[in-house]
């Protein structure tokens, strides 16, 4: 394979080998990226978490639909930490536990900070502009007016884990050195992924349920454990195994992942309508230790069932593909000021929230990728993005 690279990271990062190219990584950054600027744009005008701009649709039709989405969505990035995790293994075989480390702090750290610092500040100011405030732009350097709290990593938490992730796997390989055979089969490495992160992840919402913004930067601690996880389990299909060993059964994951997700749907639904949604979540009682497992089980399952959906029918190449697997990274880092730049834009514009949704999600996920490419032309930040 040549010019492999980790998953949201440039070509160069990763030992170019004979063969070719894995197109179908870039396909599935692509796919899912654009799956996230449609999210975060109907948390705007449909429902769900706050963003920097909202005109929220008053029909509960609308919201009640929704809802589905918005807890399915708890497993979107998924396959985005379980092939970072397979990239991660191939890129410190090549630099070494210190250069990958190094490369990771430069590729994660950097953008991290930038987002932080000025893009977040940048979208929040718009965003009140659209809600026809005026305030000085010099004050989003202090506390956000809208919403009380300090600077926050917003969508980057997934930036901020993945880094986490790639330094704790580098000191690990700095003290230990990667099996030298497979142990384990795939099914029960998956297993055993489920069940800890069922386990992991009911102690976590103890602290931090998965709804909670009041975390430090806004992290999203309450979805790392997943995170953690799927990314150790990329790393062990990486060094110990291979994708094929846990995509072998990928058609009898896709069906439990879909069984498990409807279960979890009507169990929040089910709480929802009795009114103790928020309560459940919060607690420690039978619907949050079912919530935990069935998390579990979707987790792993619907990651590998995409992993390997996407490897099987989005393997081939083109050029608009590659421009925009190459844009990915920064597309994710931009998107929030872009999208919230194209919902100001069309705040004037005289239509239901329901429509707006659609128009400014068709304008947004090009133009959010137009965005990413264009900085990656830049001489400076291309290496960054």
């Amino acid at each position: 394979m040549a010019s492999s690279q980790e998953i949201l990271a440039s070509p160069h990062e990763v030992p170019a080998e004979p063969g070719q190219r894995e197109r179908w990584a870039d396909s599935l950054r692509v796919l899912v990226i654009a799956v996230v600027v449609v999210f975060h744009t109907a948390t705007a005008y449909l429902a769900g978490s706050d963003w920097y701009y909202m005109d929220r649709t008053t029909s509960q039709v609308w919201s009640t639909a929704f809802f589905p989405a918005y807890v399915i969505s708890m497993f979107g990035l998924g396959p985005l930490f379980l092939v970072a995790g397979w990239f991660s293994a191939r890129s410190l075989a090549h630099k070494g536990a210190t250069g990958f480390a190094r490369a990771r702090l430069l590729r994660l750290g950097g953008p991290l900070i930038v987002f932080i610092f000025l893009i977040d500040r940048l979208a929040a100011y718009l965003g009140d502009l659209g809600r026809r405030q005026h305030p000085s732009l010099a004050d989003y350097w202090g506390v956000r007016p809208q919403s009380g709290g300090p600077y926050e990593a917003g969508p980057m938490w997934f930036v901020a884990a993945l880094l986490a992730f790639s330094l704790a796997y580098a000191l690990l390989r700095r003290l230990h050195a990667p099996p030298v055979a497979r142990r384990r089969s795939g099914t029960q490495v998956m297993a055993a992924a489920a069940i800890l992160i069922t386990v992991a992840a009911f102690l976590a919402w103890r602290w931090w349920p998965v709804d909670d913004a009041s975390t430090f930067l806004n992290l999203r601690w309450g979805l790392w454990p997943q995170g953690a996880v799927l990314f150790a389990l990329g790393v062990w299909a990486g060094e110990a195994g291979s994708l094929q060993d846990l995509t072998a059964w990928a058609r009898l994951l896709g069906w439990t992942a879909l069984a498990a997700a409807v279960m979890l749907v009507a169990l929040a639904v089910y709480e929802k309508a009795r009114g103790n949604f928020e309560s459940a979540l919060h607690g420690a009682g039978w619907p949050i230790m079912l919530t935990a497992v069935l998390y579990g089980i979707i987790s792993v399952a619907f990651t590998v069932w995409f992993t390997a959906l996407i490897r099987a029918r989005w393997s081939g190449d083109g050029p608009l593909r590659a421009r925009a697997g190459r844009a990915s990274y920064a597309t994710y880092v931009l998107h929030p000021l872009v999208l919230t730049a194209i919902m100001v834009l069309f705040a004037s514009l005289a239509l239901a929230p329901e429509l707006k949704f659609l128009v400014v999600a068709v304008v947004a996920v090009p133009v959010c990728f137009l965005a990413g490419y264009a900085a990656t032309r830049v001489p400076g930040i291309s290496k960054a993005l």
